[in-house]
C-alpha cells in the first residue's frame, strides 16, 4: 500500500470509529402526514426459514424486509423464493456479499477494495435476479459516519442497530426521517427480549405517530440458539399491528415519507 492512502485509511479508522448504535445523522423533522406503524427485518441467509413464517404471517398482512447476505450461494429454489416475496409486497435489501464488518475492513483495507469485494458484486448478482436492492443493513451492525457517507451515494436508507430496554420515549428504534435508522433486535438471544416490551414500543409509535423498527433473523418455532426469533413474537407484533390500524412499512419506503 503506498504511505498516502495508507494515511487516507488510517485517517478512515481514527475520524470514524465504529459505534453501531451511535446517531451520528442529526435526526430530521418528520411530516405528521404518514401513519404509525413498524418496520419488521430479517437479516442474512435463512430464506426457508423466512418463507415458512411469510406463511404464517400473511394473515395480518405483514410486510418485511429480507436483508440477503451471501447472495451468490443461494440456489434456485431460494432466488425463486425472493422472487416471490417480491411480488407480494415484501422488499429484498442488501446485507452484504460477504457479510464483513464494513468500519473494520475498510480499515484495513480501505474504500475501494470494500466496494469491490463486499457491494458491487452484491448488487450485480441482485440485479441480475430481479432483486434491486434500495436499502442495506449494516453486518453487526457496524457502521461510523464514514461508512454511512459511502454507502449512501449507492442506497437511498441504511440500517444499523440499537440494543436495550430503555423507555419508549428515549429510544433511538424510530425512524426520525434520517437516512440512517437503527433497528432493536428482537431475537430470543438479547438481553432485552421481552415480548409486552416490543408492544410498549409500538403503543408509544400508535400515541405518538411514529415508525419502530425491528430487525430478526432466523424465525423458528422454538429458539434454541443466538440469532433466532420464534414466531409467537413475530405474531404478537403482527396482531397489534392489525388490531391497532398501524401500517406495515418496507424499509425503502421511508424516505419518500
Amino acid at each position: 500500500m503506498r504511505p498516502f492512502k495508507y494515511v487516507l485509511v488510517l485517517a478512515f479508522f481514527i475520524l470514524f470509529s465504529c459505534t453501531g448504535d451511535d446517531n451520528s445523522i442529526s435526526p430530521q423533522p418528520v411530516s405528521a402526514g404518514y401513519s404509525p406503524g413498524v418496520v419488521i427485518t430479517l437479516d442474512d441467509d435463512y430464506v426457508d426459514n423466512w418463507a415458512a413464517a411469510d406463511d404464517i404471517l400473511k394473515t395480518y398482512n405483514w410486510k418485511a424486509t429480507f436483508f440477503v447476505t451471501k447472495c451468490g450461494q443461494l440456489d434456485d429454489a431460494k432466488i425463486a423464493k425472493l422472487e416471490a416475496f417480491n411480488q407480494y409486497g415484501h422488499e429484498i435489501g442488501g446485507h452484504g456479499l460477504n457479510h464483513l464488518n464494513a468500519s473494520q475492513y475498510i480499515a484495513v483495507k480501505g474504500v475501494e477494495a470494500y466496494l469491490n469485494t463486499e457491494i458491487t458484486p452484491m448488487v450485480a448478482i441482485m440485479d441480475g435476479g430481479g432483486l434491486h436492492a434500495t436499502s442495506f443493513a449494516y453486518p453487526f451492525g457496524a457502521r461510523n459516519k464514514g461508512t454511512d457517507d459511502l454507502l449512501l451515494n449507492h442506497f437511498s436508507i441504511l440500517r444499523g442497530t440499537t440494543y436495550g430496554r430503555l423507555n419508549p420515549d428515549t429510544h433511538n428504534c424510530y425512524y426520525t426521517g434520517s437516512p440512517v435508522v437503527y433497528g432493536l433486535g428482537i431475537d430470543n438471544s438479547y438481553s432485552h427480549f421481552n415480548v409486552p416490551y416490543f408492544l410498549s414500543l409500538l403503543e408509544y409509535a400508535k400515541k405518538n405517530n411514529k415508525i419502530v423498527v425491528f430487525y430478526a433473523h432466523r424465525p423458528v418455532q422454538t429458539a434454541h440458539i443466538d440469532y433466532e426469533t420464534e414466531y409467537n413474537t413475530l405474531i404478537e407484533i403482527c396482531k397489534y399491528v392489525k388490531a391497532n390500524n398501524m401500517k406495515f412499512y418496507t424499509m425503502s419506503q421511508l424516505p419518500g415519507l
